[in-house]
């Protein structure tokens, strides 16, 4: 059983019976679980997927805690209940920069722990909604900061690492005797270092195939995505998703649904983790024109 189907699983039981301390720690648990994933996502090589995929984890989260303490909410409710606390919890700067859509998604994604901690702010914040209704705005921001500071005690490498390795199937490494798929996977890793990837081969052969394998993406989209990777190195694509499975040609053709824009040193940054999507946002290095929440979900799919 995945954690996506624990939480499933959550929501198929009754708690209009369970007194407040249980249903306190039901939620606990939740919050606990959904920001492990985040984490997770947070250790994803492509650009801007850790500010997309971490939306629909943190809806799964409230529909979850929302059930438990007696709220039923929709999915759609979820994801708008998800921006409306983010923005209450005092996310106003990244309003201001015209990123709304992404307030409580993008976060602090600077290192692994530090999404831990902004889902579990995020999920603690939602806990104080349903439990309390009508907690006031100060309340909340209040419950988020003290929870930002609770998470740093509280995350687990260790932990970390049980949880990954339940949620791709990986079977831990034993002492002195490293799998043969480490040893691939340092065999890769060296071939790489010896041509390193440009952004040419990372758009037209990472994200090509993952295009290609993701038929069901096209099918949501049905509509053009242009790459505007600019300076040396760079380049122009056409993503078209207009129907399955998708293609990727070179120049920029169509009326976009949406336009990514970067440099090719900052795009490289990105994909080689050595800079955060959070930051090169609102330093104004990526860019997401228009900010279409529904148009880059979908796009997350292909990350997942």
């Amino acid at each position: 059983m995945s954690w996506l189907d624990t939480l499933d699983a959550i929501r198929t039981k009754d708690f209009s019976k369970a007194p407040m301390k249980e249903r306190d720690k039901a939620a606990t648990d939740v919050v606990n679980l959904s920001s492990y994933g985040c984490a997770m996502v947070a250790v994803s090589p492509i650009p801007f997927s850790d500010a997309i995929v971490m939306l629909p984890i943190q809806s799964a989260m409230v529909i979850t805690v929302g059930h438990i303490y007696g709220r039923k909410i929709t999915s759609a409710d979820a994801k708008d209940l998800v921006i409306e606390l983010g923005a209450t919890a005092g996310f106003g700067m990244l309003a201001r920069q015209g990123i709304k859509a992404l307030l409580p998604v993008v976060g602090a994604l600077l290192t692994i722990p530090a999404a831990f901690a902004a889902n579990w702010a995020m999920g603690r914040v939602a806990m104080e909604y349903f439990r309390t209704p009508g907690a006031s705005r100060d309340k909340l921001r209040q419950v988020y900061a003290d929870a930002k500071k609770e998470a740093a005690s509280l995350f687990s490498k260790e932990a970390f690492e049980k949880f990954k390795q339940r949620a791709t199937g990986a079977a831990a490494p034993k002492p002195g005797k490293p799998r043969a798929a480490a040893k691939k996977a340092k065999k890769k890793t060296s071939a790489r270092k010896a041509k390193a990837p440009t952004v040419a081969s990372v758009v037209e052969g990472d994200f090509a195939d993952r295009v290609e394998a993701h038929p069901e993406v096209a099918e949501a989209v049905k509509g053009i995505i242009h790459l505007d990777i600019g300076g040396k190195g760079g380049g122009q694509w056409t993503v078209d998703l207009t129907e399955a499975p998708g293609s990727i040609s070179k120049g920029l053709s169509g009326e976009p649904r949406m336009t990514v824009k970067a440099s090719a040193a900052d795009f490289m940054a990105l994909v080689e983790r050595e800079k955060d999507a959070q930051s090169a946002m609102l330093a104004g290095e990526l860019q997401l024109e228009p900010m279409d929440l529904s148009v880059a979900q979908e796009l997350g799919r292909l990350f997942s």
